[in-house]
């Protein structure tokens, strides 16, 4: 009896955050400029925007997110969240880099002020663009975000003659040959069904352009470098370096195909996004929120190399004219996905969207989503074996 009690008590413990859990103590909500409370602690947005720098913030103003609730543990430049009145909204900026999206995020995620457990996260923000894949003021939407940086360097001026790049995976002799050697944070999957849902809603949207974009464009002998902005699908790349030209791009995007299996994409380059998903996984894993209602939209700015003709050219010492359309569209493609997911959430949003049959990474290379699906299904045989035990009693 004492081995099956601590058996109930481990469970328990495993399970608790995913089922019927006491809220925390209701606390004050933050004050307004009269310093009035406006509602009670715990706050259940149903959407939370994850912004990365100021400029992203094209947020808080429009949909009147005044209600700020200050945590400790996010960044000193952005230290609070902001909420519509009736909490169902949220908006926060995790700070650049690797290090402070970590941070930032996960102190929100495990802040006692709000209750995240169905919560959709629309990670929004600008990024450089693969020329082969997308154009300037583009909105990507992403499955994989690869680390891609997360490797063996040596100076290019130093590689090899016959190799093309001097990066290589941890554990691997040489570029082109897969990892041994596993962080657990090289790439992250997201919820494919959920992308396809959410896209739906911008559907017609017209996305913003300028004539200096345009004319940068013009450099570009192929689409869709050359095309108006538009709205697609692709993977981004994490690295906190800001890395451009045509050399190390292939490479980066060689390490998505690899990182992948080939079925990813290199599309989008960013800094902070496998930081941000290592904090909602181990969120998730808590029971404090569901990695299957993760959306990364990231919109160009700039390319990641330069036009042909042009290689001794930095991309991103151009001025290409793709940074305001690419602040101004994540709010234009954005909005309509936080609007559909609070006027269809009864019908559609609530119960969440089941993730692809077939995951590649259920998460990311450990599994994780898989593997606390099994650890439930566990638990729930316990609990059905104690319940006949009783029974027979």
């Amino acid at each position: 009896m004492v081995a099956l009690t601590a058996l109930f008590t481990l469970c328990a413990a495993l399970v608790a955050p995913l089922g019927a859990i006491a809220s925390p103590t209701p606390a004050p909500h933050a004050q307004d400029e009269r310093g009035m409370e406006k509602r009670w602690y715990p706050i259940a947005p149903k959407v939370m925007i994850v912004s990365m720098f100021a400029p992203e913030d094209v947020w808080r103003k429009n949909l009147n997110l005044s209600q700020n609730v200050t945590l400790p543990g996010l960044s000193p430049l952005f230290p609070n969240v902001g909420c519509n009145d009736d909490g169902s909204i949220c908006h926060m900026v995790t700070g650049e880099s690797e290090i402070n999206a970590a941070c930032s995020v996960m102190s929100v995620l495990l802040a006692s002020e709000f209750d995240l457990r169905k919560t959709y996260f629309l990670v929004a923000g600008i990024a450089g663009v693969n020329p082969f894949t997308g154009t300037l003021g583009s909105v990507g939407f992403a499955r994989y975000a690869v680390q891609v940086a997360l490797a063996y360097e040596i100076d290019a001026r130093q590689i090899p003659s016959n190799w093309s790049t001097g990066y290589f995976l941890f554990g691997s002799d040489e570029p082109g040959q897969p990892a041994t050697t596993i962080y657990g944070t090289e790439v992250y999957e997201l919820n494919t069904n959920l992308r396809e849902t959410i896209m739906g809603y911008t559907d017609g949207v017209t996305l913003n352009d300028t004539a200096t974009a345009a004319a940068y464009r013009a450099n570009f002998d192929y689409s869709p470098a050359n095309q108006p902005p538009q709205i697609f699908k692709g993977d981004v790349s994490t690295s906190d370096a800001y890395f451009a030209g045509s050399m190390l791009t292939e490479a980066f995007g060689n390490i998505t195909q690899i990182w992948t299996n080939g079925t990813g994409e290199y599309a989008l380059t960013a800094q902070e996004d496998n930081a941000t998903f290592e904090a909602m996984v181990r969120a998730h894993t808590a029971g404090k929120m569901d990695f299957g209602r993760v959306i990364l939209m990231r919109t160009a700015s700039d390319f990641d190399r330069a036009p042909p003709n042009q290689e001794t050219v930095f991309a991103f010492e151009t001025n290409q004219g793709g940074f305001s359309p690419a602040i101004a569209n994540i709010y234009v493609a954005g909005l309509p996905i936080v609007e559909g997911i609070i006027n269809d959430w009864d019908s559609t949003f609530a119960e969440g969207i089941d993730p692809q049959s077939e995951w590649s990474y259920n998460a990311d290379v450990f599994h994780t989503l898989a593997e606390r699906k099994r650890e439930v299904r566990e638990f729930e045989r316990v609990i059905k074996r104690s319940n006949m035990a009783k029974l027979r009693r």
